[in-house]
C-alpha cells in the first residue's frame, strides 16, 4: 500500500467523526437531528474545501401521530406494530381486516394468492437487504396494493430484534394502504392464527402530511484543472430506533476521512473532487433523486464517476454494487489490489441507495457496501434498534475508507476518455 493510502486508513479523525455523527441521533428526516448533521459535517468538510456549501431540496415528508395492531378471536392480543413511513391512514377507529399470508411476498407469492389478497390485510417478511435476490420491502408494498390489499404487513425475519423501520415509498397523492412493520413473535403469531383460518387483525394508522418539507443536501468541492467531477457520496439520514451507526454513520465517516486524504490529490491534471451529502435517502432515494434532477443537464454531464458509501462495516467483506456499468468491475479490482482489501462486485442495478439515481442518468456508479451475502453478520441490525455503534469494528471502517481513496484516486489520475469509457453499457 503506498504511504498516502496507509496514512488515509490511519486518519486520526475518523473514529471521533463516526462517534459525533451518531451522536446527533437516528437523524430521521425532518427531526432536526438531521440538520443539525449536516451542518457538523459541512464545517468538517470546510476545514479542507472553500467550497463547502447547503441546499435543500423538496421531499414528501410525513408524519406519524399513531398506530395499534391487534390480533382478533381466541387468540386475541395486541401486536407490536411500526408504520411504514408515508403509511396511507385508516379510517377513525381502524379497521377489521382478515390476513393472508404471502410467506416472503415474492411475485410468485402473489401469483399464488390471486384475488384472496383483496380487501385483505396481506403479511410478508423482511429479508436481508444486501443479496442478489432480495426482494425490496417498497416492492413488496406495492405487489400488495396491486393485488387490491387493504393492509400491508411485513414482519421481521430476525427473532428477538423487534420491529423496523423503513419507507412505504408512497408519493404524495399516490395510491395507497395502510403499512406497518410488526416483529418476528407477531408474524409467527398471525401466521399461525392464518393456518388455523381463523386470522383477523384490527389496524389504526392515522398520519399526516408534511406541507412544504426541505431536505438537505451537503456540498463540499475540491476543484481540479479539468473540466468533470468525480464523487464521492453518502447520506446523512436515517432511522430513529438505533442511531443509524451502520446505516449511515459509517458512510459519513469515511466519506470525511475520504475527501481530507484526496485533498492533496486533486490539482491543474486532474477533474474536481466533490462531497455530496443527501438526506431524504431513507424515504424512497428522494435527495439525491431531486438534486440530481435539478442540476442544469450540461452541470450534470461533468459527474463521470459517483462512488457511493453506505454501511461500509458490519462485517469484514467489501463489495461494490456496480450498476450495471461492467467497466467499473477492473476500477474495483485494481483499488481492491492498491489498498490490500479483497473487494467483490455484483454487477446488476440494485436500486437500494443514492447511487442508483445517478446511475439512472447514465453516471457510472457503485455502492461500497459490507456484509453482502451475510445475513449473519453484524450488518443484520440495519433498521433496527440494534443500529448503534458498539457493533462497528474500526478495523473494517478503516479498510473501507482506503478502498474509497484507492477508487476515487484511479479515476482521479484517469484521461477523460477513460473517464467515458467508465460509463458504456
Amino acid at each position: 500500500m503506498e504511504p498516502w493510502l496507509r496514512a488515509a486508513a490511519n486518519d486520526a479523525a475518523l473514529m471521533s467523526d463516526f462517534k459525533t455523527v451518531c451522536g446527533f441521533g437516528g437523524r430521521m428526516s425532518g427531526s432536526g437531528q438531521d440538520d443539525a448533521a449536516m451542518a457538523w459535517a459541512m464545517a468538517r468538510a470546510g476545514e479542507v474545501a472553500a467550497a463547502a456549501r447547503t441546499l435543500t431540496v423538496p421531499y414528501d415528508a410525513w408524519r406519524c401521530g399513531a398506530a395499534n395492531l391487534e390480533l382478533l378471536g381466541a387468540a386475541r392480543q395486541p401486536l407490536a406494530c411500526r408504520p411504514l413511513l408515508r403509511s396511507a391512514s385508516t379510517p377513525e377507529g381502524g379497521l377489521e381486516l382478515d390476513v393472508v399470508d404471502a410467506g416472503r411476498g415474492r411475485p410468485e407469492d402473489f401469483a399464488r394468492l390471486g384475488d384472496r389478497a383483496r380487501g385483505r390485510a396481506v403479511l410478508v417478511r423482511h429479508e436481508y437487504p444486501f443479496t442478489g435476490d432480495h426482494v425490496h420491502r417498497r416492492r413488496k408494498y406495492d405487489m400488495a396494493v396491486e393485488a387490491g390489499a387493504a393492509a400491508f404487513l411485513i414482519a421481521n425475519n430476525v427473532p428477538g430484534q423487534g420491529v423496523l423501520s423503513g419507507s412505504s415509498g408512497r408519493p404524495r397523492g399516490g395510491a395507497g394502504i395502510p403499512a406497518a412493520y410488526i416483529d418476528h413473535e407477531g408474524g409467527a403469531a398471525l401466521a399461525s392464527a392464518c393456518e388455523a383460518g381463523a386470522a383477523r387483525v384490527r389496524i389504526a394508522v392515522s398520519g399526516e402530511e408534511v406541507e412544504d418539507a426541505r431536505a438537505s443536501v451537503g456540498i463540499a468541492e475540491i476543484p481540479g484543472g479539468r473540466d468533470g467531477v468525480i464523487v464521492i457520496s453518502a447520506h446523512m439520514d436515517g432511522h430513529d430506533l438505533g442511531v443509524s451507526a451502520l446505516d449511515n454513520g459509517t458512510g459519513v465517516a469515511a466519506a470525511l476521512a475520504a475527501f481530507r486524504a484526496l485533498a492533496a490529490r486533486v490539482g491543474p491534471d486532474t477533474p474536481s473532487l466533490r462531497l455530496c451529502f443527501f438526506c431524504a435517502e431513507e424515504w424512497a432515494l428522494t435527495g439525491s433523486a431531486r438534486y440530481l434532477a435539478e442540476l442544469a443537464p450540461a452541470e450534470r454531464a461533468r459527474i463521470k464517476f459517483d462512488i457511493n458509501l453506505d454501511t461500509v462495516a458490519g462485517d469484514a467483506s467489501l463489495t461494490a454494487l456496480i450498476s450495471d456499468f461492467p467497466a467499473l468491475a477492473a476500477v474495483v479490482k485494481d483499488a481492491g489490489d492498491a489498498s490490500g482489501v479483497a473487494v467483490g462486485t455484483w454487477l446488476p442495478l440494485m436500486p437500494n441507495s443514492d447511487h442508483a439515481n445517478f446511475a439512472r442518468h447514465g453516471i457510472p456508479a457503485l455502492r461500497l457496501l459490507a456484509g453482502f451475502g451475510k445475513p449473519e453478520s453484524r450488518v443484520n441490525n440495519i433498521l433496527s434498534a440494534g443500529d448503534v455503534p458498539a457493533i462497528i469494528e474500526e478495523a473494517e471502517l478503516r479498510q473501507a475508507v482506503a478502498v474509497t481513496c484507492a477508487l476515487a484516486d484511479a479515476a482521479l489520475r484517469m484521461s477523460d476518455a477513460q473517464l467515458a469509457s467508465l460509463a458504456s453499457r
